[in-house]
């Protein structure tokens, strides 16, 4: 089982990296390998509202990192979104990766899994109710199940969330039901398995 971060915050070492970080190493220690990927440090462009990817055959005309962003989606199981909240949505790099959505293949969806990451200066949970429920339409809508949702209220500086046990668990908490998901899935049967001699012997 893989699992694929989708880190939204400009700021490195932030809380939304720290939290993401939190994830991977607790669902790391039970044997699922993780990557994050920092928005801000890939090339995304802005979909233009072309439609060339809808049309028989068509593609997306952007030659950019979008391709293998994609490619890394498919490979995982479990994807986990992290962005603070700015002007109570998310951060613009965030909100151009999923507006590329509309380009790549929506059988990219199936099957999948997600965790939120949200960080905010606010106290309040109606702050971040608008990137919620952003992302609960969109990963509904796509058919991606959310597994668990992590608020961080009240960090600002990088670094606040590490003063904050509670929320650091709920990191670890959303990762543990990430993990039990992995002991449930089937595990894949070994090459040739289950087929006849005649079978396994065709060419």
């Amino acid at each position: 089982m893989k699992m694929i971060g989708f880190c939204g915050s400009p700021r490195r070492r932030g809380n939304t990296e720290i939290l993401m970080e939190m994830i991977q190493s607790t669902v790391e220690d039970a044997g699922i390998s993780m990557e994050i990927v920092g928005l801000a440090d890939v090339d995304i462009g802005f979909c233009s509202a072309c439609d060339a990817c809808h049309v028989p055959g068509g593609k997306c005309i952007l030659d950019d990192d979008m391709d293998s962003l994609a490619q890394k989606m498919k490979e995982a199981d479990i994807w986990v979104f992290g962005t603070p909240v700015y002007w109570w949505g998310p951060t613009a790099q965030m909100k151009v990766f999923m507006d590329r959505w509309y380009g790549i293949s929506k059988t990219i969806f199936q099957n999948k899994k997600a965790i939120l990451v949200i960080p905010m200066e606010d106290t309040d949970d109606k702050t971040a109710s608008h990137v919620v429920g952003m992302f609960q339409d969109a990963l509904d809508y796509v058919g991606v199940e959310i597994l668990d949702t992590v608020v961080a209220k009240g960090v600002w500086s990088a670094g606040d969330v590490k003063e904050k046990p509670e929320i650091l668990q709920a990191a670890k908490d959303a990762a543990q039901k990430a993990v039990s998901v992995s002991s449930k899935k089937p595990a894949a049967k070994p090459k040739g398995k289950g087929q006849s001699k005649k079978e396994t012997n065709q060419k």
